[in-house]
């Protein structure tokens, strides 16, 4: 009998828990979606620069024609820090809504997130987060996401992460009962997304997808996604930065970002998260541009740690191997972020951020905390955390 040919596998555990709903205009649906989900009044946590636009008009009119009460609260911050978790909690327990509505990008769906813990957990949401002294031990408020960028994955993670502006660092509440419940992926909401934005949450969820599908948690199902997701990204990223209004573009992208957050979600991420979230938490670089300005120096020690995927990466993102070497063809990976940088306008240095050498020490001895790294590819030590520091600087 001819043995099975494929994979050694290990065992592995997969989960999926958001349910998915993508179309363009399925954002104007809404209403039936909260009632579907049990809502009666409902708490809208919304980007205020969304305001400026029409991109909440459905929305409202969706909640309006079938007579739902909802509360939108919009002074939302990037990167949000505590106090401002704290608060918007408050309010919405205040005004009593047993469903949320969270439409924004990854710092407004993280915010709701934990707003949506803090409705049935005690305390601050600080208490919880990475190190507290508090768990979630409950159900949260059911939350649904619409996002308004394509990056984070937010919408379908278990994860929010939070602003410790007192201690200058980005740590997370990290629990399954956070997962969303619903994600309407509604590409016509990202067609007015400034170019910049568009640029650096497109290699946000590149990241994701990289880092997902190279640690050694990760898995075939979420090797599934995650190849996917960087194919989508590699065919459409350009396009989205250089001409927004394509909507074939946006709804890729959009696809790509869940894709890759799925991926995340059951394989991780390392050391590129652990020096960005650094980062962002000492020099308050948003977290999608860390991940960028970092991602191609930590590939570059990433890469020899499984030649294979990195060589599967590069083909996903359109670089020709015939005739290299398998270490050579893995190497295409690194030069592949780099030219997708340079072309969609990704600053090179740390130094063009704001971030200075005076920082390095305490960024380093943060990201050694970060918990990942035990799944990198390569074991991570802190002069490999200098290199990829001073590289891009």
């Amino acid at each position: 009998m001819q043995k099975g040919i494929g994979l050694k596998m290990k065992d592995f555990y997969f989960r999926m828990l958001t349910r998915v709903r993508y179309g363009v205009g399925i954002s104007s649906k809404i209403a039936d979606f909260a009632k579907e989900m049990g809502g009666s009044k409902i708490f809208v946590i919304a980007d205020k620069i969304l305001l400026e636009t029409d991109t909440l008009q459905g929305v409202f009119e969706s909640f309006e024609k079938a007579e739902m009460e909802y509360e939108l609260f919009t002074d939302i911050v990037p990167e949000p820090p505590v106090k401002v978790v704290d608060e918007v909690s408050s309010v919405m327990r205040r005004v009593g809504c047993n469903l949320c509505v969270a439409i924004g990008g990854g710092s407004t769906i993280d915010t709701a997130k934990a707003v949506c813990m803090l409705q049935t957990h005690e305390g601050s949401v600080k208490d919880y987060l990475f190190g507290g002294t508090k768990t979630v031990t409950k159900p949260c408020v059911p939350l649904i996401c619409i996002p308004t960028t394509a990056g984070t994955g937010a919408e379908v993670t278990a994860a929010s992460v939070i602003d410790d502006t007192e201690n200058q660092v980005k740590l997370s509440v990290t629990h399954e009962n956070l997962i969303p419940d619903l994600a309407l992926l509604d590409p016509s909401l990202q067609t007015s997304l400034p170019t910049f934005v568009t640029a650096a949450t497109g290699m946000d969820a590149l990241t994701h997808a990289i880092e997902s599908y190279t640690t050694l948690n990760a898995n075939p199902v979420g090797d599934a996604y995650a190849l996917q997701a960087m194919r989508l990204i590699g065919e459409n990223l350009r396009t989205a930065v250089s001409d927004g209004s394509n909507i074939e573009a946006r709804g890729n992208m959009t696809v790509a970002s869940f894709l890759a957050g799925a991926s995340l979600l059951n394989c991780g991420v390392s050391v590129v998260h652990g020096i960005a979230q650094s980062i962002g938490g000492i020099a308050h670089v948003p977290h999608g541009l860390a991940n960028a300005l970092i991602l191609p120096y930590a590939m570059e020690i990433n890469y020899v740690g499984n030649l294979e995927k990195f060589k599967n990466i590069a083909a996903c993102l359109g670089e020709k191997a015939e005739g290299l070497s398998l270490r050579d063809a893995a190497r295409k990976a690194v030069e592949a972020i780099i030219n997708l940088e340079n072309d969609i306008g990704i600053p090179r240095k740390l130094s063009e951020v704001g971030v200075t050498r005076e920082m390095f020490s305490q960024i380093i001895k943060d990201t050694m905390k970060y918990r990942l790294l035990a799944i990198n590819p390569v074991k991570i030590t802190r002069k490999h955390v200098e290199d990829i520091l001073e590289a891009a600087y």
